[in-house]
């Protein structure tokens, strides 16, 4: 494997200075493109256990009579999602009513330039900049700090009258450190030698650290092991205990916190980390987390010497958890602060990290985006409410609230469900990401009938986050409630001009604002009973209904002709390079047919493609659940092919007839030609109706050919008797084929050299995280 550095003392590694390097270029999309997670601490659970600590110590700076208002600082704010939960809860939940909140400021920090410059164009921010309570500041974790914030350049000794909170979440765990190795009682200089499986990695901008890895070798010390003395008489204990382990020395951000310790004033660290908060914790085995981005398990422990030292006290949550270790590090004042003891801060914190962990959190969003289609209304809000309001737990709780009502089987508490969404809404801040919680907030309200309340959200968010088709196409909506079909027409197109693949709104155009054509005007087919358009408003009900009741259904012009034409460009190159995707060779499936895999890459990584909504309502209404995508690739069929065999994708799936007569639909084909159709290049013949014929049963009468347009799309149930049909087109046929089937559906059959569909790490955190899910069980390649 290539070495990127020979061994090297640990805190001299080439690895902080890549790190650095990550962050500075990858600036915010480092949290807006999901490499770098942010949900275990950005949530309003985390936030608001932190509030209440930090309450609680303001309340007690009140009764004491303090005159000076604290100082919070956040170090590493990274997209600022924090710091806006933390005083969303803080203001509206600890200080409400006639409980006012003290004077304080809010010191936002990071080292990277571009993550303030994102904080600046923060219109949910702006209020509480200009009210002072928000400041921004860049500040590296060095020794001796320097705060430099639009006013000038601090040090911790200039905020001597100042009470500091400091909350530092995931941040430790990324500061240049130094290990050491305990064996027999004696302390080593840990070195490290770091590879990658990319020769070119230190050429190249650096978007990930997976491809690295390290090897570990340990020699001996002579003199002190840091020259701190504080930290080396704790190393020395550590000598003492029985073992062989490695031990991450923290010394730069313990230096970096000291200086705010030796002063006067009372200090809070609030931290959440990747981190040991007991020696018994400690390890051989590497601590170092080589993924998306990178961290180590830090020393939390000797943070809390450091506190000790100076005579503060460090208190944890109860139940260890090293991937998120959270601490209130408290120190007491001294001379005129001496009587301030911090009772009730401490008190609060004990109570609150007794059985708190904010990885839990991170643990129910994950949850709720993966099963919460089943849920009540009733859980749902439940969810919500326990969550905090939550934003990502509510955003994930759109779809079933949408489905419910649409179902109308529960009683709806229509104003309940107003407010619990717009208080979640309240907590939201957007990073930089793909932004949908307006829009299913709004689409919502819409089914909810507040129209007004509706086209107040999408106008505010097109003011905040800008104009977008789904925020335009939301605001048309609204609008045509409201009675204005003028203007709802006008909006509706521009969403439309905007973005020419985005469907619901040429569907609505279509079924709003455009003359019908009159019945008996185009040309009908044998199979026009089982066509549906993708214009149609009620397209994915009309769609469903044939799917279930007949076993096929037709919607014609799914894609737009502009990705048609894309992908089959693209296509031409997959098909004649397909030892690239890495996946496996071509499947012969018939006389020059063969079907190919297609690794999700541009223009395949086209959401409207593999995630397109009509398709996933149709196969949602179907199957009773969001299916996943099982496969994914390409049915080349060329000329001279002969008639493809009739079959079934898979057979039955019980041998008795009794046991197969009232399963639903649980795998779905779906063909979509990126050619018009017609008699020289061929079909798909299908019997209709055969989806529900017996196991013994073949097919009988005459077949539906389907002849239609490129980018239509044919849906088979996976039971439907079907083949292709002869190809005379020098061209070929080209088609694209998806396979959807319900999680626990795994066709073992029909994949024998190349795999259904594989995605790699890269290519997974391209695609929207309300898609991930589809791609749950697809396989896995290394690039």
């Amino acid at each position: 494997m290539p070495v990127i550095q020979q061994m090297t003392r640990f805190d001299q590694s080439i690895i902080w200075s890549l790190l650095h390097r990550f962050y500075v270029e990858a600036g915010p999309e480092a949290w807006s493109n999901k490499i770098v997670p942010q949900r275990s601490t950005s949530n309003a659970f985390c936030a608001d256990t932190y509030a209440s600590i930090v309450a609680s110590f303001f309340k007690e700076l009140v009764a004491e009579g303090n005159s000076q208002p604290p100082l919070i600082i956040e170090l590493g704010g990274g997209s600022g999602r924090f710091a806006w939960q933390f005083l969303n809860r803080l203001f509206n939940y600890h200080f409400s009513g006639s409980d006012d909140c003290p004077e304080f400021t809010y010191l936002l920090t990071d080292g990277s330039a571009k993550n303030i410059e994102g904080w600046k164009k923060k219109e949910r921010f702006s209020p509480l900049v200009e009210s002072g309570v928000l400041e921004f500041a860049q500040l590296f974790i060095e020794s001796d700090p320097v705060i430099r914030t639009e006013k000038g350049d601090l040090k911790p000794q200039d905020l001597a009258n100042r009470p500091v909170i400091v909350i530092a979440n995931y941040l430790f765990d990324s500061i240049r450190s130094n290990m050491v190795r305990v064996c027999n009682h004696e302390i080593e200089q840990v070195y490290i030698e770091t590879q990658s499986t990319s020769r070119d990695f230190l050429k190249m901008s650096i978007t990930s650290f997976e491809s690295v890895t390290e090897r570990f070798e340990s020699r001996p010390i002579t003199g002190d092991p840091t020259g701190h003395p504080l930290i080396d008489a704790v190393l020395r204990r550590y000598a003492e205990k029985s073992g062989d382990f490695h031990v991450v020395v923290p010394q730069v951000s313990l230096e970096f916190i000291e200086k705010f310790l030796d002063r006067d004033t009372p200090l809070l660290l609030l931290t959440g980390d990747l981190a040991y908060s007991d020696p018994a914790e400690f390890q051989l085995r590497s601590p170092l987390i080589f993924d998306t981005y990178f961290a180590h398990y830090t020393n939390m422990h000797l943070f809390g010497e450091l506190f000790s030292a100076y005579g503060g006290a460090m208190q944890s949550q109860r139940h260890k958890d090293i991937n998120f270790s959270c601490n209130l590090f408290s120190l007491p004042g001294k001379q005129r602060w001496q009587d301030l003891t911090l009772a009730r801060t401490r008190e609060t914190a004990l109570t609150l990290l007794k059985d708190f962990n904010p990885y839990d959190a991170h643990e129910i969003i994950e949850m709720m985006e993966g099963y919460a289609g089943g849920m009540s209304i009733r859980q749902v809000m439940a969810l919500i409410r326990f969550s905090k309001f939550d934003p990502d737990v509510a955003a994930a709780c759109i779809r079933p609230i949408l489905f419910n009502i649409e179902q109308g089987e529960e009683e709806i508490d229509r104003e309940q469900l107003y407010e619990t969404f717009m208080e979640a809404f309240r907590a939201y801040l957007p990073d930089g990401s793909d932004v949908i919680f307006d829009c299913g907030i709004a689409q919502m309200l819409l089914r909810l009938g507040y129209h007004v309340q509706a086209l107040q959200l999408i106008e505010h968010t097109i003011r905040e986050l800008g104009e977008n088709a789904p925020r335009l196409y939301e605001k048309a909506l609204a609008i045509y409630h409201l009675g204005d079909a003028a203007k709802a027409e006008a909006v509706m197109r521009a969403a439309a001009s905007m973005d020419p693949q985005f469907r619901p709104a040429q569907r609505m155009i279509a079924n709003l604002f455009e003359e019908q054509p009159q019945a008996g005007s185009s040309t009908t087919t044998k199979y026009a009973h089982l066509t549906v358009s993708s214009l149609e408003h009620d397209v994915a009900v009309k769609a469903a209904d044939l799917l279930n009741e007949r076993g096929a259904v037709l919607i014609e012009d799914l894609l737009h002709s502009d990705v048609v034409t894309e992908l089959r460009e693209a296509l031409q190159v997959r098909v004649r390079d397909w030892h690239a995707s890495e996946l496996g060779k071509p499947n012969n499936v018939g006389d020059k047919r063969f079907t190919i895999p297609v690794r999700l890459q541009e223009p395949f990584d086209n959401p409207a493609v593999y995630a397109n909504s009509v398709l996933l309502d149709t196969l949602t209404r179907v199957m009773g659940e969001k299916p996943v995508l099982h496969a994914f690739g390409s049915v080349t069929t060329y000329e001279g092919a002969r008639m493809q065999h009739v079959h079934r994708e898979h057979p039955l799936l019980f041998h008795s007839d009794a046991g197969n007569a009232n399963v639903p639909c649980y795998a779905t084909t779906i063909l979509i030609p990126l050619i018009d159709l017609d008699e020289e290049a061929g079909g798909t013949q299908f019997w209709e109706g055969t989806h529900r014929t017996a196991r013994s049963e073949g097919w009988s009468g005459d077949p539906h050919i389907a002849y239609t347009r490129a980018g239509s799309a044919l849906v088979l149930d996976y039971r439907t008797y079907h083949g292709g049909m002869p190809c005379h087109a020098s061209h070929g046929r080209p088609m694209l084929y998806f396979t959807y089937t319900m999680p626990w559906f795994h066709d073992t059959l029909a994949f024998e050299s190349h795999a259904a569909m594989g995605i790699s790490e890269q290519e997974h955190l391209k695609v929207p995280e309300s898609h991930r899910d589809l791609f749950r069980f697809a396989h896995r390649i290394a690039a």
